[in-house]
């Protein structure tokens, strides 16, 4: 019996297509990364659950020790994690935007906030119901190897932004907050007001208007009105604690690690 060979070039480079069509998987652009490391087909199936809302600033998401009704995957919204003493004094324990997830909890098996959601920069996210998304959860989705990554950015981030409060001072703090605002919203310029970043920082209205003030001495940023301008960025990375670094770090990491699950399907 005669053999008829294929030349061998021919079949490495048809093999080396077909390696190259199976390593582009197709995705839906979205304003979330969780989301949109999702394949489309993956996509497709959850888009029935999905809802697009849009959060407001200064609206409360949920309130502490509220039942999670519905998650959300922020595109362009921004959420602050907000911790509240009896005294009725607050600080930030972490900022959610299009990297990741608001009610994490729901992820980690509870059923309930232990923080104060409340939305710094308006803008539109992906609205999930609860129960849905305990749903995904329970056959080991690729929904879960995502939000598994994430949730370990997040409570590094969470740590880190403990330990800043405590260990930092006013104006590195707000250093910190105003370059990740800028970053969130892809702007110079940022609407917030004093009595929102002392919320934020855990400290009084007076000591963010001493630190804002020596911030624009220094010719870091300019504000008024409501409105602050970052003049020189660099200067203000500087001036900020090592926190906003380690912080960044933690998510553009995230970002390579969910870029390697989708390859890796």
């Amino acid at each position: 019996m005669t053999q008829t060979r294929r030349p061998l070039l021919a079949v490495t480079h048809d093999s080396t297509r077909e390696r190259r069509r199976r390593a582009t998987p197709v995705t839906v652009p979205t304003g979330n990364s969780i989301l949109g490391a999702l394949l489309a087909s993956e996509h497709k199936h959850l888009l029935p659950k999905l809802e697009h809302v849009t959060l407001s600033r200064g609206e409360t998401v949920y309130q502490a020790d509220q039942r999670i009704g519905a998650v959300y995957f922020p595109e362009d919204a921004v959420v602050a994690m907000v911790d509240s003493m009896d005294d009725g004094r607050t600080v930030e324990v972490g900022i959610i935007g299009r990297e990741g997830l608001v009610g994490i909890n729901i992820f980690l098996g509870g059923i309930v906030t232990p923080d104060k959601a409340i939305v710094q920069l308006s803008g539109g996210a992906m609205k999930m119901q609860a129960r849905d998304l305990r749903k995904e959860l329970r056959f080991g989705s690729p929904l879960q190897r995502l939000l598994l990554s994430y949730g370990r950015a997040f409570l590094a981030v969470v740590s880190q932004s403990v330990a800043c409060s405590q260990h930092h001072d006013v104006e590195q703090r707000l250093a910190r907050l105003l370059l990740t605002m800028s970053r969130y919203a892809g702007s110079r310029e940022l609407l917030m007001v004093h009595e929102s970043i002392a919320a934020l920082l855990g400290v009084r209205r007076a000591g963010v208007t001493v630190a804002a003030s020596n911030l624009q001495t220094a010719g870091l940023i300019g504000y008024r009105r409501g409105t602050i301008r970052i003049l020189d960025r660099q200067g203000l990375q500087k001036r900020s604690c090592e926190c906003y670094r380690f912080i960044s770090g933690q998510y553009e990491h995230l970002q390579l690690e969910l870029r390697r699950l989708l390859l890796r399907g």
